[in-house]
Order: C-alpha cells, then sequence, then structure tokens
C-alpha cells in the first residue's frame, strides 16, 4: 500500500560519506522531497547518464536538475512558498541561489577530485562501492576531468594541500645564532656561504607554489562562506523563516558535501568548524529535521531484495529515514550500450563525453582537436599512399624505356643467330686475306 501512494521517484547518484548521493545536487533535490513530499515519493539510486541527475518523474511529467525540480513544485502548487515569501524575499532568494552555484561547485571540486589523496583515499572508493564494475572505469574519471578543467583557472590543479605545515619552532636552543659567534671568520663566513643552502625569508617561503596554492583555497573558501554567514546571522534559515526553502535545500546540498566526508586532507571542513560555526550548525539543523542520513551498506542491501514490498519491510527493519526503492538496474543490453558508448567516446574527435559538468571552461574546437587531427591526417594519407602503391593503383615512376631505332642484326637473333654471325665474319675475314 505505501508503495502505491509513492507516486514520484527520484533519481540520484547513489549514497556517500553517509548522505543520500555523492552528487550535491542531488543532496538538495532529496532534502526539497523531504521537504515537501516526505511520504509521496521513492529514491532510486542510478549511475544512469541519459538524463541529468537529479532526475524526477512525477506522472507524465520528466525533469532533470534542481532548479526545474523546484520550478516544477511551484507550478504544480506542491509548494507555496512563492506566494508565502515577500518580494525583497524572492530577489534575495534568487541572488543567493546564484551566489551558491557559481562558487560552490568549484570548492567542492578541488576538495573531493582535484587533490589526488582526497579522491585517490576518499573519493574513488566512494564511487566503487556503488557503480557496477564498468562504470567505475568511466564516471569518476570524468568527473575528475571536468573539475580540473573547470577549476585550472585557479592555479591548484595539480597539488595536494594539507593542514599541518612545517612548525619551525621546534628548532633547537641556539640555533638562529649558529655562524654568528665574534670568532667566526669573515673568509671562513663567506666560503660556507657558497656550500650551504640559501636561507629561506618569509616572502620566499610565501611565493612557493605550494604554500600560495594553500593561502588560495582558504582564500576562496572564505570568499563563500563570509557572506553565507553574514546573511544568515541569528536565523534558522537564510531567508529567516521559519522553516527550510528552496535556497536553503540548495545550500544544504553543497555544504553537506564540504561538512560530512571524512577526508585526508580535510581543509575545507577545518575551515567551516573552526570560523564558520553558524554554518555548521545551520547545515546539522537542516540535516537532523529533514531526516537527510544514509548508510550506504543498507542502501546497497536492497540489490538483494527481490521485489518492492521485500525492499519496504527492509528499510523498515533498518530505520532507513529516506524512502529507498529497488535500485535502478539496467539490462545486459543497456549495460553493453553504456559500455560501448564509453569507448567510443576514446575515440579522438568522434568520440565526444556525455558528461557535462556546469561551468565547465571550454576552448575551441581546433585548439582542443588540433594535435589528433594532425595526427589522423598523417595517418591516413600514409595509410592510403601504401595501400595505393600496394595495389597497382599508383605505379611509382621509373623513367620512360629506352629506344633503339636501326637495322636489326644477326647477333640480335639469340644463338643462332650469333653463329650465323661468326661464320659472315669469319668468311669477311678470308675474303680479304685472299
Amino acid at each position: 500500500m505505501e508503495a502505491e501512494e509513492r507516486t514520484m521517484q527520484l533519481f540520484i547518484l547513489g549514497p556517500a560519506f553517509g548522505l543520500p548521493s555523492i552528487d550535491a545536487e542531488c543532496n538538495a533535490a532529496v532534502a526539497l522531497l523531504q521537504l515537501h513530499v516526505r511520504d509521496k515519493y521513492g529514491l532510486v539510486p542510478t549511475h544512469d547518464q541519459v538524463h541529468r541527475l537529479p532526475f524526477l518523474i512525477d506522472g507524465q511529467a520528466q525533469i532533470s536538475g534542481y532548479n526545474n525540480i523546484a520550478r516544477h513544485f511551484a507550478h504544480k502548487r506542491i509548494s507555496s512558498e512563492t506566494s508565502q515569501l515577500s518580494s525583497h524575499q524572492r530577489a534575495d532568494s534568487l541572488a543567493l541561489t546564484s551566489f551558491i552555484e557559481s562558487q560552490a561547485q568549484k570548492l567542492l571540486d578541488i576538495s573531493l577530485y582535484v587533490g589526488f589523496e582526497n579522491y585517490r583515499l576518499a573519493t574513488r572508493p566512494a564511487f566503487s562501492k556503488i557503480l557496477p564494475w564498468h562504470a567505475n572505469y568511466t564516471l569518476p574519471p570524468k568527473r575528475r576531468t571536468a573539475a580540473r578543467t573547470r577549476t585550472e583557472h585557479l592555479g591548484v590543479s595539480s597539488i595536494d594541500v594539507d593542514n599541518v605545515h612545517e612548525d619551525m619552532s621546534h628548532r633547537p636552543p641556539g640555533f638562529e645564532g649558529v655562524g654568528k659567534e665574534p670568532g667566526f671568520e669573515a673568509e671562513t663566513q663567506k666560503r660556507a656561504s657558497l656550500l650551504l643552502p640559501k636561507k629561506e625569508t618569509v616572502m620566499s617561503l610565501l611565493q612557493q607554489p605550494q604554500h600560495s596554492a594553500v593561502f588560495k583555497l582558504h582564500a576562496i573558501a572564505e570568499n563563500f562562506f563570509e557572506p553565507l554567514q553574514e546573511v544568515l546571522g541569528d536565523e534558522n534559515y537564510l531567508l529567516g523563516t521559519e522553516q527550510p526553502t528552496v535556497v536553503d535545500c540548495l545550500l544544504y546540498g553543497y555544504l553537506s558535501m564540504m561538512l560530512f566526508p571524512q577526508l585526508p586532507q580535510d581543509w575545507l571542513a577545518t575551515t567551516m568548524k573552526r570560523k564558520y560555526k553558524s554554518l555548521v550548525r545551520y547545515t546539522e539543523r537542516i540535516r537532523d529535521l529533514l531526516g537527510l542520513t544514509a548508510d550506504v551498506d543498507d542502501v546497497l542491501a536492497l540489490y538483494k531484495c527481490k521485489s518492492k514490498g521485500e525492499a519496504i519491510a527492509h528499510r523498515q527493519a533498518g530505520k532507513m529515514s529516506l524512502p529507498y526503492t529497488l535500485p535502478h538496474t539496467p539490462s545486459f543490453s543497456k549495460t553493453f550500450a553504456e559500455i560501448r558508448t564509453a569507448l567510443w567516446e576514446q575515440v579522438p574527435i568522434l568520440g565526444t563525453p556525455q558528461l557535462q559538468l556546469h561551468d565547465a571552461k571550454q576552448f575551441p574546437f581546433l585548439d582542443r582537436n588540433l594535435a589528433s587531427i594532425s595526427i589522423t591526417f598523417a595517418a591516413s594519407l600514409a595509410a592510403a599512399g601504401y595501400l595505393a602503391i600496394r595495389t597497382g593503383t599508383l605505379v611509382w615512376p621509373h623513367g620512360e624505356e629506352v629506344q633503339i631505332f636501326g637495322r636489326k642484326r644477326l647477333s640480335d637473333f639469340g644463338h643462332i643467330g650469333a653463329a650465323l654471325a661468326g661464320v659472315t665474319l669469319l668468311g669477311s675475314q678470308a675474303g680479304r686475306g685472299g
């Protein structure tokens, strides 16, 4: 009976880090549905990239993307938020939505995908648990490539950062005075300066790539957190309402992915906990209010269920707070098609990746494919030339045959001609002798 009442289906990437999904926008969509239609939808984990996730099916309507789902709720009057907010609050909501979408994703890109240690030890293993074997070779690398492309202008596309830096406070007593004794001869000091490494100054340390990147990352994080904390102030939610709104759900989707994952290099979560405690409380408040927690093992156990009724019984036994249903399992033919598509996308020029994350920097077609075009053209030209010569279509020039004009001699007619020519020669010599 419960399964029949769930008229909506929300398709999202699978759970990770104790959250409903490994994708921020999917987490935002789950929060929105928990807020407005908690008992009227089913949550379907999937990795299908045919539709942009999150993907909602509501009767005959099919909607992709968080903002489109929010507009669908407003249009169907599932949410009465638009009529309850003042014009000033609606303007603030639009401005905050634009700010969050333009700034939050780059922080997640750097934290989860660009940083190699976090990607290798946290993000990639999280994908491995929720994806089938073939998708593990395509989806995580695609998302990391898109994240690195989107953040390469920041200059942090190939480095890792840590919260622990070299501490110069544990140097032995008198370290600063080494080499400064009055008896240290000037000539000896001059020679030693040529052998000892150059002493680092504060300015030279700050100019090193690894240190400048750390400051840059913290500056980016603070530029995102500081305005949000000022807007939030002492209120429970961004617009000063009693309940979360659409923009609160969107912000939660991103903040939850910054705060809750346990990462080897947790600079982003540490920055939140250290300087922006009100945002930490805000994120935890929405999570607890809407029950936005998920255990990966409990969700994966649904794959073993044979029917919806068995899945419902498993969810109730595990006291799962979210309405997970049977996971979306593609057929063999669809799996084969996914593998074929993934291989085709690796072909230079012809293959085009389907996954296009927002705000990824795009280069002109010729700039992106010049090397591949040149190599392909040269190889094709060489192969065509070889086949033409091999099959005789193209004959390599050897020059014209030499034609000799004149009266044929007896020696031109083989052995008999040569013998007759010899007899004739002997006869002519005998005649001259006589």
